[in-house]
């Protein structure tokens, strides 16, 4: 499984990261598409990608306007975790009303929940619910390719903020041991920042000890 990040180094994105996610038989999918710009439609087309869906991590405005461009030029299906679809809709909830432009998304989310399985690709993605962040947040998952997306819930070095519309602090312990019980060798893609892994993390952050 290859792992391709697409980094912005621009503060109105909020240095967000998204991740194109691709199997051996070149399909893909994108993971928390922040900007909304041709280069991820770019470069699928150009490497001959076809792309089965979009998932989202959680819904802040900084991870999902690039959403809408991908759904009307793909009409592929939109994922985010259950207790977090509503957000997407709503600029409070989003965050975008912190901004100078409100948000709202366009297009229509499938929920999914904890320990649900996505078979959109030729590994199984599972769906990890890790309400902390944002209630709904939620981390994929490939087990065989020691892979793990954690959106804004955990960075190198860090953790995301708990003082945002949804936060859900109190589930911090919980979503935390889902996360430190999973395979040491798995690689972590952040939704900002470098990528680590758990064992390092597991060393070095302070949120984790």
């Amino acid at each position: 499984m290859k792992v391709v990040p697409f980094y912005y180094d621009d503060y109105d994105d909020l240095f967000a990261n998204t991740y194109v996610l691709i199997d051996d038989d070149k399909s893909c999918v994108v993971i928390d598409p922040s900007k909304d710009y041709d280069g991820i439609i770019n470069y699928i087309e150009k490497n001959e990608l076809v792309i089965k869906a979009v998932l989202l991590t959680h819904a802040h405005f900084d991870h999902i306007r690039g959403v809408d461009r991908l759904i009307n030029k793909y009409h592929i299906p939109l994922y985010i975790g259950f207790d977090e679809v509503d957000s997407l809709y709503n600029p409070l909830f989003n965050c975008s009303s912190l901004m100078s432009n409100k948000y709202v998304l366009k297009s229509k989310a499938i929920t999914v929940s904890d320990n649900e399985v996505l078979k959109l690709l030729d590994e199984d993605i599972i769906c990890i619910s890790t309400p902390y962040h944002t209630l709904g947040s939620i981390c994929y998952y490939l087990k065989d390719s020691e892979l793990l997306f954690t959106g804004d819930f955990l960075f190198k070095g860090s953790i995301g903020r708990s003082d945002l519309p949804t936060s859900s602090p109190k589930y911090f312990n919980s979503s935390k041991n889902k996360i430190i019980n999973l395979n040491d060798n798995i690689k972590i893609y952040p939704g900002h920042g470098p990528s680590s892994s758990i064992k390092k993390e597991k060393e070095t952050n302070p949120y984790l000890r």
